[in-house]
């Protein structure tokens, strides 16, 4: 014997919520990424703001703690605190870096001198 009308309307409405769910688990993930992404780009800017960027995220990995928030959101907050604490050495290498590229650039002959040596 099939599935009676009851099951088939309890199956359909099942099927409909995980929909729902994964529809908003992606809204979700999108957005913290999205809030990964602005709170590197505000830390970049300055290390002030890196410092108070890396406060609020503590204070949020506490707040999860407490809560007993699911063990992904806390892991997120983990990821997101160290790659701000990664910000401040990636910056001095790409000023190093900038510093060598000027430098380098000073260092070569104006066009003006090449003519004259070639010409």
């Amino acid at each position: 014997m099939g599935a009676g009308p009851l099951q088939q309307i309890v199956a359909l409405a099942d099927e409909d919520v995980r929909r729902v769910v994964r529809a908003l688990s992606a809204d979700v993930q999108a957005s913290l990424a999205l809030s990964r992404a602005m709170l590197q780009a505000v830390a970049a800017m300055s290390p002030a703001l890196n410092a108070v960027a890396e406060s609020a995220v503590e204070q949020e990995l506490a707040a999860a703690r407490r809560q007993a928030a699911p063990q992904r959101v806390v892991e997120l907050l983990e990821e997101t605190r160290l790659r701000l604490a990664e910000l401040p050495e990636k910056a001095a290498m790409a000023s190093a870096l900038e510093h060598a590229l000027v430098a380098a650039a000073a260092s070569l002959p104006d066009i003006d001198d090449s003519r004259q040596a070639f010409g």
